[in-house]
């Protein structure tokens, strides 16, 4: 007879939860979860969307392995991760998104934490894949994400992100499922963390349990894209949990000013009689840009050594303004949101 998803999960299993939307790089994610040294107990492809190609290699793999298993979980990536839930079967939950591949030792890494009773989830660093970081936003975006860990994540583990992390399936059938009212903002695996964080549990960072994070399609727009997502539902989160992150209002303050400044000159400059004065805000709007731009680089050559690319920081002008209007645009989203969760 076949297990339930209530019924109690083997003592030390584990279910790995890949999610996946129409993204063939879900084989070379497979691949590397079959040569785990700690064997996961089932491995669920978690499907998002329609496309026969990720139909095909899920075939093909769960023909290797009777691990590997399909299911149709149409939706944001909270959606079929809470589909994913709803079936995983195993004492731990680890989760691997398909822009990543994890080192043989990853589960083991990740899972040897849990021998401490009061750890409820742990995650690990997303460093560049080898090769796929190959302009400087990816670059820069890759030496950020270091240091992030190193610095951020490490204090705050409600910071972790859920692809490359393994949490306690009891956390989830006891407190419930990801809230859904931040699906399609982002950060729902940040208000999950803190929920299990404010009932008692401990998360903690692994530093030792990497995955290598395919950057290849990091640039400029999609960076911005990402980033304004990120900060719309960590607005929304902050709102409802007044926790973040992020920095401060005063630590922000250049990246708003100084474009305003320089913009109002634009607009001022045909005006004769404000001619001048136009002339001096777009010149400290702009100037100030690039002094901004000039101490974010020469502050980034400082710790390049240690997270190499770091040297272009003078890209997180452009980090910040995403985050930026990310956070304007949650303020202005109607309603206060709400829990949509469920418990198991």
């Amino acid at each position: 007879m076949t297990d339930s998803p209530l019924d109690p999960p083997g003592s030390g299993t584990v279910t790995v939860i890949v999610t996946v939307r129409d993204d063939p790089r879900l084989e070379r994610t497979l691949e590397c979860l079959l040569v785990q040294t700690v064997t996961p107990q089932e491995i669920v492809i978690a499907d998002g969307g329609n496309s026969p190609v990720i139909r095909t290699i899920s075939e093909r793999f769960a023909a290797r392995s009777p691990t590997v298993r399909h299911i149709a979980a149409p939706g944001t990536i909270a959606e079929s991760r809470n589909v994913a839930l709803g079936v995983a079967r195993s004492e731990f939950i680890a989760f691997l998104d398909t822009d990543e591949v994890a080192p043989a030792d990853w589960l083991q890494s990740l899972t040897s934490s849990f021998d401490d009773p009061g750890v409820g989830f742990v995650g690990g660093p997303t460093p560049a894949l080898q090769g796929t970081a190959g302009n400087v936003v990816a670059r820069y975006y890759d030496a950020y994400l270091r240091r992030f860990y190193d610095q951020v994540a490490a204090q705050r583990p409600h910071a972790l992100p859920m692809g490359n992390s393994a949490w306690r399936g009891r956390i989830f059938r006891e407190l419930g499922l990801l809230d859904l009212s931040l699906s399609g903002f982002g950060n729902e695996d940040q208000e999950m963390a803190l929920r299990a964080l404010r009932t008692g549990w401990r998360g903690l960072y692994v530093p030792t349990a990497p995955v290598l994070h395919d950057f290849s399609d990091i640039g400029w727009w999609s960076l911005f894209r990402k980033q304004r997502r990120y900060a719309r539902g960590g607005y929304l989160l902050w709102r409802r949990t007044g926790s973040t992150y992020e920095a401060s209002v005063r630590r922000v303050l250049p990246y708003v000013v100084l474009p305003l400044l320089g913009a109002l000159g634009l607009v001022l400059l045909p005006f004769p009689v404000l001619r001048l004065a136009a002339a001096i805000l777009a010149l400290v709007g702009f100037g100030g840009l690039g002094v901004l731009a000039l101490g974010l680089t020469l502050q980034g050559r400082q710790e390049d050594a240690r997270y190499p690319g770091y040297r272009y920081r003078a890209v997180e002008i452009w980090r910040r303004w995403a985050t930026l209007l990310g956070a304007f645009e949650g303020a202005l989203w109607p309603g206060r949101p709400g829990p949509a969760h469920r418990r198991r």
